[in-house]
């Protein structure tokens, strides 16, 4: 009896711990960004070139041609995002770090971000949310920007 309430205490314990109720709560990083009109972000553009990491963010030869769209496109793909306990979060965005809080609506359709280093785009909605992927859609310079994350 007692082997067999051992059995079932460790199994509970077990389950209860390798499962992630909430899979957003982890470090993630763009695997591809869908931008409908990238010549509409060009209204950024002066924001990220003043960005004294934009020579880390692009690779040389992207900024060298001048081609702004590609710059922008490259720039989102480099984001990063971090999801922690408490509802507490990290973002890089633009080679911008941000922190600020995170709340996941109720039925996980609706992800919104509040930062004061943050401004942009603080409400997403949420395309797909598993524990190897996240897929949302940023409303950015008057535009919706698909972003398909993967764990880091």
């Amino acid at each position: 009896m007692k082997k067999s309430y051992l059995a079932l205490v460790c199994g509970m314990i077990f389950l209860l711990t390798s499962c992630n109720t909430n899979p957003i709560q982890q470090k993630w990083k763009v695997a591809d960004v869908k931008i409908p009109n990238v010549k509409g972000l060009i209204k950024l553009a002066p924001m990220l070139m003043g960005s004294s990491k934009l020579s880390q963010l692009v690779p040389a030869g992207l900024l060298k041609e001048g081609n702004t769209s590609k710059v922008i496109v490259e720039i989102l793909k480099q984001a990063t995002f971090e999801f922690k306990s408490g509802n507490k979060c990290a973002v890089n965005l633009f080679g911008k770090d941000a922190t600020g809080t995170y709340r996941l609506s109720e039925d996980k359709k609706t992800l919104t971000i509040n930062s004061d280093d943050l401004k942009l785009g603080n409400k997403m909605d949420i395309k797909e949310m598993s524990a190897s992927k996240l897929v949302f859609d940023m409303h950015l310079g008057g535009q919706i920007i698909t972003f398909e994350l993967q764990p880091e």
